[in-house]
């Protein structure tokens, strides 16, 4: 006897603690093709108990949304967002020292943000 073939069938996301960091994306921007329909937010409350809803903050602009639905939501896991620090070269200073993760981190930040130094009109007079 062949077994048969279930429809995929995909669990609606437990709704999401206050404070949890989370992705959201606006379905009706995303089928609109508008830009910025995926936002890192951080969840406010989540008072709508008997819908599956959650009010949200936009950490790039401090904007709520209200009632957004928790199917458009999907939490970032805390090991993804540090990946960039446990993966960071301990040699990033480039002379042989070895540094702290945290300062390895934060030298690959500077070099990777540091930019050639521009060159400053001086004052009138000052040449």
């Amino acid at each position: 006897m062949q077994p048969t073939a279930q429809p995929n069938a995909t669990q609606a996301p437990a709704k999401p603690r206050p404070g949890t960091y989370v992705l959201f994306r606006d379905a009706d921007r995303y089928l609109a093709g508008h830009p910025d329909h995926t936002q890192i937010c951080r969840v406010l409350s989540d008072r709508h108990h008997f819908q599956d809803k959650a009010d949200l903050v936009v950490l790039a602009t401090d904007e709520v949304i209200t009632s957004a639905p928790v199917v458009f939501m999907r939490p970032l896991d805390p090991a993804e967002l540090m990946h960039d620090i446990d993966t960071a070269p301990l040699d990033a200073l480039g002379d042989g020292r070895l540094m702290t993760a945290a300062g390895a981190w934060l030298a690959l930040q500077h070099r990777q943000t540091d930019t050639a130094p521009t060159a400053k009109a001086l004052p009138p007079g000052r040449s």
